[in-house]
């Protein structure tokens, strides 16, 4: 049995968020989805990705740039593609990968006078790698982002302002390194079945009740081998059927440099 991991985090018009996504008390749904409010729109709205962009010329597809540090291992970078497949058939949205790295995400340490706030590091992250989301294997001790016994870790940023309707613009998923699972993508405690989850919380996916489904938060002797039917519904909803945005994107959340600026002290 493997515990695993998802958190999200916001910066709307210079305020921080971060949560973790346990399982919904009372849940009833094989999916779950994130919501927060857009200041563009002045709504609340699902929060994902833009799988395409509506210009004055016509529409475009938005390919999520990413990159991998597969820690020595280069199978990782195919799992990953097969992975992000799957993510595709599923949602609709497409992926670009732009090579390997060796960054490994994490959360900046805002230390509030009322307790510390771990917030995922979207523009560092965006700054050293240039992509818009990183896999990466690691270590415990490389990353924050991994805690207590979990087996991996998802997250997703997002941003918005009053010209830029609300959109994940940088996630990531690190895998720790030493955890004995079954290759591939195998019922069970697989790696590809790990793998299938982080990236469910990186393009918007919540944790469910249900052992039948990708997104339940532990992986053990009940897990499919790949998205079940509430994973693809949730999958769906967050992806090209959503629909296109019409605003250019907002820059990652840099929950630092405001955290910095504000005069609080901040590490990670």
């Amino acid at each position: 049995m493997r515990r695993v991991a998802g958190s999200v985090a916001a910066l709307v018009i210079l305020m921080l968020g971060a949560t973790v996504a346990p399982v919904p008390a009372g849940a009833t749904l094989s999916y779950a989805l994130h919501h927060a409010a857009d200041p563009y729109s002045g709504r609340s709205v699902v929060v994902r990705w833009s799988p395409c962009q509506v210009t004055s010329t016509g529409t475009a597809t938005h390919y999520i740039t990413y990159r991998v540090n597969a820690a020595g291992h280069s199978s990782r970078i195919t799992l990953v593609k097969e992975a992000l497949s799957k993510v595709t058939a599923a949602s609709g949205l497409r992926f670009r990968y732009l090579g390997t790295t060796t960054y490994v995400p994490r959360d900046a340490v805002i230390h509030y006078p009322s307790g510390d706030q771990y917030v995922f590091d979207a523009a560092q992250e965006r700054a050293k790698t240039g992509a818009e989301l990183v896999v990466a294997w690691a270590p415990k001790s490389a990353t924050n982002l991994l805690t207590g016994s979990e087996a991996g870790s998802g997250t997703a940023s997002w941003s918005a302002n009053s010209r830029s309707q609300l959109r994940i613009v940088e996630g990531a998923v690190v895998l720790r390194t030493g955890v004995a699972l079954l290759s591939g993508f195998h019922a069970g405690e697989s790696v590809g079945t790990l793998l299938l989850h982080e990236l469910g919380h990186a393009v918007g996916l919540g944790h469910v009740g249900f052992r039948s489904q990708v997104m339940y938060p532990v992986i053990g002797s009940w897990s499919p081998a790949g998205y079940g039917s509430g994973d693809a519904t949730g999958l769906h909803l967050v992806g090209r059927a959503a629909g296109c945005f019409r605003t250019p994107a907002a820059a990652p959340a840099d929950p630092a440099a405001i955290a910095r600026a504000a005069g609080i002290s901040v590490t990670g």
